[in-house]
């Protein structure tokens, strides 16, 4: 009778103890009311929606979703549960492709003071939404929300995909003109795998490293300030995280520039945030071109020296940023090669159909032998037929009627007495309609034009292979230049990079003519803008 009372007894506090440790149980970190997410906008979308769902009748909105909040750290946004979700789609506002995520699973990822990256695809600890101060000590680094290129020295950026824990850089100019002995200083972790560096003066070269030579880059050689290194890649680009991204800011030609000689300074940004881009361009305080849609500019120094060029931008928004690049111009006084300073009318230039086009050369140099320079004239017609008999006369203008309408090639070859040549080709449009005008006087601030707004017909339940795409006209040609099977911003950049001569970069004449002119320019690139905003 005790033996059956006391195993009453345990029955029962066994089962007590089951149900007090079902209880107490450890539940997983799912989506509750009052959580916030907090995502990272870095690839290349201008705005982003959060999409959430528990079954194709339970969710937070219908497609797209909640638009998310930009946060005062740039490229951060965030959205507010107003109640428990088990999964999540990042979009841009659209479906299909490069315009949103996969299937995220939430539970267990997000919350807690996760950022999800949209770069990488990954959750990680995001440390201002936990910690009002970033900590300082070596195995959780500091995180700078909105790092600044100093005006003076050189900063630059590596993406460390190696993954090392601690990176260096060795700067150098000469052996005994160092910014420390090897293996360098210590870089400050930026964000992600994004680490930093700033010296206090200009270095032409650096290595990044891990605290030695086991894994070290290659001798990287002419680096820029406000760059970033990619180690997988081994691609240097313009580093910013700024609601204004700025992609490039060039000047052509890229090589020793002259008095006399026209350069052409051309600049990318993005507005993550939707707005219209606007550039302004300024040498040495001087505008050469005020704010206005159009991305590049020329500019003909007359006299030698140092230039600063100033590429300022503006989004309809209300963002700015800005960036320098100094130019060294010198005299072409007792140059002997021919140097070819300017042709007229120039690259991408309309000329009517029937009508004389002037050629005009502005060339320098020759200083041997009989100090002369000698002129030689190419014309090819869009049928890739040579128009003329070509030969070399003391003419710097040569006259010709285009007689079809389509793409001419210009070919100007300069000799000199001692029979070295420059040459260079223009490509120009002949048209019996109306000729575009280059838009010279544009507005002094920032367009008006709202962000283009998402479909209004949007697909109902999240697949991990949407079909839906935007409802936008066709291209006038190609578009997915960097062949990805999408045309989207990443194909903007890709060719603005192509023509910015950065290596590694292609592309192919179908799919890079966006504007069918036959030639590859910067008019390409917005042509893809614009399809992108619906502005066809």
């Amino acid at each position: 009778m005790r033996i059956s009372k006391h195993k009453i007894i345990s029955v029962v506090l066994c089962m007590a103890l089951l149900v007090c440790a079902l209880f107490m149980l450890p539940t997983s970190a799912g989506a509750a009311a009052g959580d916030t997410i907090y995502v990272r906008l870095n690839n290349g979308w201008s705005q982003v929606y959060c999409y959430m769902w528990n079954s194709s009748s339970d969710n937070n909105a219908t497609w797209p979703g909640v638009k998310m909040t930009a946060t005062s750290t740039s490229g951060v946004y965030t959205y507010t549960l107003p109640k428990n979700y088990a999964n999540i789609i990042f979009n841009n506002g659209y479906s299909g492709g490069d315009n949103q995520t996969a299937d995220l699973v939430y539970t267990g990822n997000g919350g807690d003071g996760k950022i999800y990256n949209l770069q990488t695809g990954t959750w990680s600890q995001y440390v201002e939404a936990t910690t009002p101060t970033n900590p300082t000590n070596s195995t959780n680094p500091t995180n700078p929300t909105n790092p600044t290129v100093p005006s003076s020295g050189t900063t630059v950026f590596l993406k460390n995909t190696a993954g090392w824990s601690q990176p260096k850089c060795y700067m150098w100019n000469s052996g005994t003109d160092t910014n420390a002995g090897w293996p360098g200083v210590n870089m400050t972790h930026v964000e992600d795998d994004v680490w930093m560096y700033s010296a206090s003066k200009t270095f032409a070269n650096c290595i990044f490293n891990p605290g030695g030579d086991d894994g070290k880059t290659g001798d990287l050689n002419n680096i820029q300030s406000g760059y970033i290194y990619n180690y997988s890649t081994g691609q240097w680009s313009v580093y910013d995280l700024s609601p204004l991204q700025v992609k490039s800011y060039t000047a052509e030609p890229a090589g020793t520039i002259y008095t006399d000689m026209e350069v052409t300074l051309s600049a990318y940004a993005v507005s993550t945030e939707g707005g219209t881009v606007s550039y302004k361009f300024s040498v040495n305080g001087s505008v050469i071109r005020d704010f206005g849609t159009s991305s590049s500019t020329t500019w003909t120094p007359t006299a030698a020296g140092s230039y600063t060029v100033t590429f300022d931008f503006m989004d309809s928004v209300g963002n700015e940023n800005s960036r320098n690049l100094t130019l060294t111009v010198s005299s072409d006084a007792g140059v002997t090669k021919p140097i070819i300073k300017k042709v007229t009318p120039a690259q991408d230039s309309y000329v009517r159909k029937g009508t004389t086009t002037t050629v005009d050369v502005i060339a320098g140099g020759g200083a041997t032998g009989t100090n002369l320079l000698f002129y030689k004239y190419t014309i090819v017609d869009p049928d890739g037929q040579q128009a003329n008999t070509a030969y070399y006369t003391l003419n710097e203008v040569y006259n010709f009627v285009p007689t079809k309408e389509g793409t001419y090639s210009i070919t100007v070859s300069v000799q000199a007495s001692d029979n070295s040549v420059a040459t260079k080709t223009v490509n120009v449009t002949a048209t019996s309609g109306q000729i575009p005008t280059d838009p010279t006087t544009e507005p002094t601030t920032a367009p008006t034009q709202p962000p283009t707004q998402p479909p209004t017909q949007p697909p109902t339940q999240p697949t991990t292979q949407p079909t839906t795409q935007p409802t936008t006209a066709p291209l006038y040609h190609g578009g997915d230049v960097n062949g990805d099977g999408e045309v989207n911003i990443k194909d903007a950049t890709y060719l603005q990079k192509y023509l910015a001569a950065f290596k590694g970069y292609t592309v192919s004449l179908a799919q890079a003519d966006v504007d069918g002119d036959g030639r590859i320019s910067i008019k390409d690139v917005t042509a893809i803008q614009r399809y992108l905003a619906e502005l066809y």
